[in-house]
């Protein structure tokens, strides 16, 4: 990738638009980017990457914080760069996100941070920031930490390279060398490992909290066992405590078994003093009935003759009830007389509401009748205004017609002469191609005529080189040569004539062509010239214009005035269709009205007979009221129900007072008898059963319930034991299962977590992760890259080495650097190099860096460089040995680029980038091209 132009609007120190045609720097070399401190140097590199990535080289400014704070605020900022990558040029633009004026009215706004990417091919172009970031890393294979890294070589950045510790060292090559898939696995196998870990120790508290939990009676042989595990706090002894168990569980499973018979005896004792004291309960609870049977037999006898009298008294009053439900059916009947009564008054009640109704209809029907009659006499008038309506739309149709024609035929000439005016300028070019080959052509056949002569000269020349005095001259024969012919000076070869010659006749039938093609075209401009004429009489005669373009004008103004006449006739058509719409719609109305007139006359003759019929039903309905209204003993239905209430309650009350005394007489005679009865069973039970002492059998139910609750507490408490303490044996079981499995995989993830972190026990071993041993494979190609240039810069003296031994067996090793002193056959730190020594071993180091970034991308070339600073610390011979390292990076066509102010660069460098800062703020840009 070469970067060809380089465009800087209102970019850091650079305020106004800069462009720098990197171009011309060539395609390999040295050259050196110069000026004052502060004046825009490394900016022209932070500009390059900030187009490709969207970011400055640095990570010391946002891209928010690019815009010059010299720049006039309508100035816009933005970078374009134009490359040169594998054989075709690409142009990208980029702005940042900045603050600027508005388009309309005052105030700032937000310009969005946007970019493009143009190809060479016909691929569309790619827009977006982020998209344009993406296909730019495709297309050059680098991102921008592998672009930055490679394409510039800071000083402060590589120097701090040189020193770093292995950690330090790994996370840069982290990013670099996409290593974190490493890291990845050792922590993975680091979190493995502890989880393994928790989950073992988690297993080990459970199974020392089970073995806390076992229960056993104090008294019991295995007691100091069990207090034995109690105490006990490793998991070591699962064996003895199982087998502890198993004696527990089984002692407590013999111990129910014997109990249970124990119960079943109880429970069958108490069985049989329950049957006893239920017999004797039966007999007492009998004799107790017995008492109130006779009771009830004594006190109700008497009683029941009184209720039968009562009854024999009610039972008299039967005829009154009888005499009492025929009156209330007959007043009942009466009722239907009271309902037509009210009937005949709702009738009459309607038949008013109605006639009043119909009259009030006749009041708005004289109303609405004489309003219809204005209404349609308005109608015919208007319908006679219209009757000319669609002959006025006819008319404006027409004349519509004919300007439209006249316009078709104006806009047919404007046409004609939009191509006459495209067939004017094809003449006016192929006129001036055919001059521009005519003076080529004329060029041509003056140096031809040169040529000619002088290869003639040439011929004379060479002849006359090799005549001598007395020999007869080849040509006229002469024997003497006074002045024979000079070699002309620039002659052509014969080859070189003969293709000049037939070029020059190339060159004039191409000019004879052009000659055809032009004046071809001059007899077309004509032709359609006379078309145009032709056309512009057919539509106007009174034109007589003989240039077009006034033609043109004239009928212009006419197209104007048609284009009027249009729009006012369209108004008129407008109207004119309304017109005839308002006639179509009178014309559906009119007899629409004359209908509803007649049909409202229909409906007038309706209701007078309605009316009549109305009257007269009336009339006939308040006669009848008066005749059935003489009938009635109440004047209001309600009066009648209430009396027919007072009989009905008479009657029910005699019901009442029968009912009850026949019930209660009833209800005494089956109480007597039930007694009776019952008395009879009771003293058959009492006579076969003796005596029996309640209290004995009581107390001796007591005692055997006693002695079966305390069996059955001490049967649970043993179950209780028993469930528990097999529960907590199976745990345990289930538990050391699973710690030995636990232990073998935590102990086999544990040595892979421990060898990936470096964390292998043992003083003897480099302590190394893995991802920093991925890493050294690559540092040590670092390391072979960088020598070779370092090896020439300290000449010959010092060699890089990737120290393979560390003092500090605790801390992480692997990526340090030692130095070889071939001078003396030393090796030691690089922390021991001078200033000038660390800046030749930083910069061989960030070159081989660099080389091995490009490599391990898939080979890719990248035909630029920027090393920024740190020559002022060399003397003359190394300055001379860094310049011959890297003029050593320029085979191959690459371009260097030194970012310095050192004096004997500007000497040694001819190729300049010289940025200067102005008084009134910015920085401005020359090439110096020697």
């Amino acid at each position: 990738m070469r970067p060809i132009k380089l465009t800087i609007s209102a970019f850091g120190p650079y305020a106004k638009e800069t462009e720098i045609i990197l171009d011309e720097l060539g395609e390999r070399g040295l050259y050196l980017i110069t000026g004052d401190t502060g004046a825009g140097k490394t900016t022209i590199f932070d500009a390059i990457a900030f187009a490709l990535y969207g970011e400055a080289s640095g990570n010391e400014r946002e891209p928010g914080m690019l815009r010059s704070k010299y720049a006039d605020p309508k100035t816009p900022t933005f970078v374009e760069l134009e490359f040169f990558y594998q054989g075709q040029n690409y142009h990208i633009r980029r702005n940042p996100e900045y603050m600027r004026p508005k388009d309309r009215g005052e105030g700032m706004t937000l310009q969005r941070a946007d970019a493009v990417l143009e190809f060479p091919d016909d691929r569309l172009p790619v827009t977006k920031a982020k998209e344009v970031t993406k296909a730019v890393t495709e297309l050059i294979g680098l991102d921008r930490g592998q672009f930055t890294q490679i394409a510039m070589l800071a000083q402060g950045d590589f120097m701090k390279l040189l020193f770093l510790k292995t950690e330090e060292r790994s996370k840069i090559f982290r990013e670099i060398f996409h290593t974190r898939p490493y890291l990845a696995f050792q922590e993975k196998m680091k979190n493995a490992s502890g989880r393994l870990q928790e989950q073992y120790e988690d297993v080990s508290k459970s199974i020392l909290q089970y073995m806390n939990d076992i229960s056993c009676e104090e008294d019991d042989v295995l007691a100091m066992d069990v207090k034995k595990i109690r105490e006990s706090k490793a998991v070591v002894h699962a064996d003895k405590v199982l087998e502890v168990l198993e004696i527990l569980t089984n002692q407590d499973a013999d111990s129910v078994k014997e109990k249970k018979k124990n119960l079943t005896k109880i429970e069958k004792d108490l069985e049989e003093l329950n049957q006893r004291i239920g017999k004797a309960e039966a007999v007492i609870r009998a004799k107790k009935e017995l008492e109130k049977a006779e009771q009830t037999i004594a006190e109700k006898t008497p009683t029941l003759e009184e209720l039968e009298m009562a009854l024999k008294k009610e039972q008299e009053k039967v005829p009154e009830r009888e005499q009492l439900t025929e009156e209330i059916g007959k007043r009942q009947e009466k009722l239907a007389e009271y309902d037509e009564l009210k009937k005949l008054q709702k009738q009459i009640k309607e038949l008013e509401k109605q006639i009043e109704i119909l009259k009030d209809r006749e009041s708005r029907y004289q109303e609405k009748k004489a309003q219809m009659q204005v209404q349609l006499e308005q109608k015919r008038n208007l319908l006679e205004q219209l009757k000319d309506a669609e002959i006025k739309v006819l008319k404006v149709t027409a004349e519509q017609k004919e300007v439209s024609v006249r316009k078709e035929a104006a806009e047919d000439i404007l046409i004609q002469y939009k191509r006459y005016q495209r067939q004017k300028k094809s003449v006016e070019e192929a006129q001036k191609a055919y001059l521009v080959m005519q003076e080529e052509c004329t060029e041509r056949k003056t140096q031809l005529a040169w040529m000619e002569r002088a290869f003639l000269d040439e011929q004379a020349g060479i002849l006359a080189k090799v005549l001598k005095t007395g020999e007869p001259c080849p040509v006229c024969g002469s024997v003497q040569h006074p002045c024979p012919a000079q070699m002309m000076e620039g002659a052509p070869e014969k080859e070189e004539l003969e293709k000049y010659r037939k070029e020059t006749a190339d060159v004039e039938k191409k000019t004879n062509d052009a000659s055809f093609k032009a004046n071809e075209k001059l007899v077309q401009l004509k032709a359609l010239e006379e078309e145009i004429q032709k056309s512009v009489k057919s539509f106007d005669s009174s034109i007589q214009e003989e240039e077009i373009e006034k033609s043109l004008a004239l009928i212009g103004q006419q197209m104007d005035a048609l284009e009027k006449s249009e729009k006012e006739l369209q108004k008129k058509l407008e109207v004119a269709k309304e017109a005839v719409a308002e006639k179509q719609k009178l014309e559906a109305e009119i007899p629409e009205l004359e209908q509803m007139q007649k049909k409202l006359q229909e409906e007038e003759q309706e209701r007078k007979d309605q009316l009549l019929v109305s009257e007269r039903d009336k009339a006939n309905a308040e006669e009848q009221a008066v005749k059935v209204r003489g009938k009635l003993e109440f004047p209001e239905k309600a009066e009648a129900e209430q009396k027919i209430k007072e009989l009905d309650k008479q009657k029910k009350e005699i019901d009442k007072n029968l009912n009850a005394a026949q019930k209660a007489f009833q209800d005494c005679s089956q109480s007597v008898e039930a007694a009776k009865t019952k008395k009879k069973t009771l003293e058959k039970q009492i006579a076969g059963n003796k005596e029996t002492d309640m209290e004995e059998l009581v107390q001796a139910r007591q005692e055997v319930s006693g002695a079966k609750k305390e069996l059955q507490k001490q049967m649970e408490e043993i179950r209780i034991r028993y469930e528990n303490n097999l529960k907590i044996r199976n745990a345990i079981d289930k538990q050391s299962a699973k710690l030995l499995e636990l232990e073998r995989n935590w102990t086999q993830v544990r040595e892979i977590s421990d060898t990936v972190n470096g964390k292998i026990k043992g003083g003897s071993k480099e302590k190394i992760k893995f991802e920093t041993y991925i890493q050294t494979n690559y540092f040590d190609r670092i390391i072979v890259r960088a020598n070779t240039r370092f090896m020439v810069m300290s000449g010959g003296q010092y060699e890089l080495k990737r120290q393979t031994d560390t003092d500090d067996r605790k801390s992480q090793s692997g990526l340090e650097l030692n130095v070889i002193d071939h001078y003396n056959g030393s090796e030691r730190s690089v922390k021991t190099l001078s200033g000038g020594e660390s800046f030749k071993a930083s910069l061989s180091l960030a070159l081989g860096l660099s080389d091995e970034i490009q490599a391990s991308a898939g080979g890719i070339q990248l035909d630029t460089m920027f090393v920024d600073e740190g020559f002022g610390s060399l003397d003359e011979e190394s300055l001379e040995q860094a310049m011959k390292a890297l003029n050593g990076l320029t085979e191959g066509n690459r371009l260097v680029g030194i970012i310095s102010h050192v004096q004997e660069l500007k000497a040694r460098i001819d190729k300049q980038i010289v940025v200067t800062k102005e008084k009134s703020g910015g920085s401005r840009v020359e090439l110096k091209i020697d």
